[in-house]
């Protein structure tokens, strides 16, 4: 059984991409039992968010499998293939492995060192296996990933003076109004980024927080946990008469903010713009009392304290080594009990051929005499080589060691081998 994983993310499609991609949490376990519904799939995870979606599969045939999960990416999200095609990456085994160790320790992150992925790791196993489908491998995986993460935050300093996007938007907002205690912020998008913005705006003491969503009771829901209001995206322009800082982050294609809905604000307005592609028209910078920040604008207060950051990667990536070799390691002491067995079912056959050879003619007791004698020369003679595998598999050259088992002794044939 080999561990896949199929799947996009920041580093290789558009955001716009990525975020038709995304599965909602409710979605879950119906998506889940759709992923399942493929032959090639034995077990399933799927890692959603603003980041990446990500399929992580036990399987029996590895291409097979992966055209299924590519399939099944399509068809659940709606996009054809070509449009992902490039943007697809698949990791087998071992970088399977390693791939989800990275992503769980915020190496593979936007904002190398963020703390929101683990969490969503953890998420994302749980929908998983309360569905059933992160069963013994993945269910394994999994668990370790877990461990690797809080690892890589407890022994490195990888998650220290981390700096999100929303949180850089709530700072530059509150350099540029002389804080935002008392004033009206408005977040356009309510997914997972603009809640982390409104977020972040309440924890700077923003009086009022507004979420204009295109979906207008998404909007409200986001904005009833925070004590805010929710709109629909038809009633922005109105927002923005009494609104003091805008933070906008949704996917949409084209603009949802134009230097005509800012024409007649006559007051100042500061509006962040954390769209990809942009959310807001570049020529409201030319009107009079609105300042205009973008993503080129957030990265220097994003960067900082990044390099003292990626300065912790090799203690990470050592931390991330020594737990791919354990797992590794795991995985091929599992293996090695069905050759095991196999082995030791070709030896009896052999045995009890042989008894049968020589029992003929023999009364009861010296057929059981025999019997006796021969089956504890058998386990003696297994039992050495048994013993030194069980050792040997666990260790760097594991692998090695047990297809040579395997091919010393025949194992992969099928039937019995013989004498």
């Amino acid at each position: 059984m080999a561990i896949v994983v199929c799947g996009l993310s920041h580093k290789t499609v558009a955001l716009g991409v990525l975020e038709q991609m995304t599965f909602a949490p409710e979605d879950l376990p119906k998506s889940l039992a759709r992923l399942m519904d493929h032959e090639a799939v034995h077990e399933g995870v799927i890692l959603s968010t603003c980041n990446r979606t990500e399929v992580y599969a036990t399987v029996h045939r590895f291409h097979p499998a992966v055209n299924e999960v590519r399939t099944f990416l399509s068809d659940v999200s709606g996009v054809a293939q070509d449009k992902i095609a490039d943007g697809l990456y698949t990791y087998y085994d071992t970088s399977a492995v390693r791939h989800l160790f990275n992503v769980a320790s915020g190496t593979d992150s936007m904002v190398v060192g963020e703390p929101q992925i683990l969490g969503q790791v953890r998420e994302a196993f749980k929908a998983a296996a309360d569905e059933g489908t992160a069963r013994h491998t993945l269910s394994a995986l999994f668990q370790r990933a877990l461990r690797v993460g809080k690892r890589a935050r407890t022994q490195t300093e990888i998650s220290h003076h981390v700096v999100s996007l929303p949180q850089a938007a709530a700072r530059v907002a509150t350099e540029l109004t002389g804080g935002l205690a008392g004033k009206t912020v408005l977040v356009v998008g309510a997914g997972r980024m603009g809640e982390l913005a409104a977020r972040a705006a309440a924890d700077n003491g923003a009086l009022d927080i507004v979420i204009a969503n295109r979906t207008a009771s998404k909007a409200r829901s986001l904005a009833g946990a925070l004590g805010g209001r929710g709109i629909g995206l038809d009633e922005i322009a109105s927002e923005l008469r009494t609104a003091d800082v805008v933070v906008s982050v949704t996917s949409a294609a084209e603009p949802v903010i134009t230097r005509g809905d800012v024409a007649d604000t006559r007051r100042e307005l500061v509006v962040i713009d954390l769209g990809m592609p942009r959310n807001v028209d570049p020529q409201i910078r030319d009107v009079p009392g609105v300042v205009l920040r973008d993503l080129s604008d957030l990265g220097e207060i994003v960067e900082r304290g990044a390099q003292a950051r990626r300065a912790e990667l090799p203690k990470v990536e050592a931390i991330i080594a020594e737990e791919v070799e354990a797992f590794s390691a795991w995985e091929r002491s599992l293996a090695l009990g069905p050759a095991i067995a196999e082995l030791r079912a070709w030896a009896e056959e052999i045995r009890q051929r042989e008894v049968e050879k020589l029992a003929k003619g023999l009364s009861d007791d010296e057929r059981d005499a025999i019997d006796r004698a021969t089956r504890g020369v058998v386990n003696k003679l297994l039992h050495r080589p048994m013993t030194q595998m069980r050792e040997l598999v666990v260790g760097n050259d594991g692998q090695v060691f047990l297809e040579a088992f395997r091919e010393i002794f025949d194992l992969d044939a099928s039937g019995s081998s013989e004498e």
